[in-house]
């Protein structure tokens, strides 16, 4: 057992004296995923905005320009219409992105990023049917963030994700559109 906790605190050191630049994170994030409301149809109830989470891995090139893969799980749209009828619908992101930072100010950091993204929003409806759609987009989010002295950062970032769905025809192969946003609060640890 001696060894294999050696192996292990051997191998954190020697990844961590590698992977200098990397940096991994997570957080919550409060999602409003604004689906499409037809007009033909008279909403009961109506619920896009959900906690969801996201997990990072990053790279520092250097002090002020990066590389950043993100997984969003932006939380479930419901939706209830007088027919009666109800659905609810998941959404998820997985983007890369550039990351463009500020010189710290106080340890503080702005920063600006910009990418694609895979976009995917799935329906469960009321009457047994579901659809699902992913759709590539541009992906951007702005932020700041705040160097603790243990080796930490506190991320303070505003995301959007562009759109997914259809607007066509009411419960189509696709599900209503969504043109979801985030605000969300992380913990990153840099190596």
């Amino acid at each position: 057992m001696k060894k294999f906790i050696y192996t292990i605190a051997f191998s954190m050191i020697a990844f961590s004296a590698s992977a200098e630049g990397f940096y991994f994170g997570a957080g919550l994030n409060q999602s409003e995923s604004n689906q499409h409301k037809y007009s033909s149809l008279t909403y009961t109830n109506s619920d896009d905005k959900d906690i969801g989470y996201k997990i990072m891995l990053g790279y520092d090139y250097n002090d002020r320009i990066g590389v950043e893969a993100v997984y969003n799980d932006l939380g479930q749209t419901k939706q209830t219409v007088d027919t009666p009828q109800s659905s609810e619908t998941d959404v998820q992101s997985l983007a890369l992105a550039g990351v463009v930072k500020s010189d710290p100010i106080n340890n503080f950091t702005f920063f600006a990023k910009l990418g694609q993204n895979l976009l995917h929003a799935h329906d469960e409806i009321s009457d047994g049917t579901s659809n699902g759609v992913s759709e590539i987009n541009m992906y951007y989010g702005l932020g700041v963030s705040y160097a603790t002295p243990e080796g930490f950062d506190w991320r303070l970032e505003y995301e959007e994700f562009g759109t997914a769905g259809g607007t066509d025809t009411i419960r189509s192969d696709r599900p209503d559109e969504v043109d979801p946003t985030s605000i969300s609060i992380s913990l990153i640890k840099k190596f």
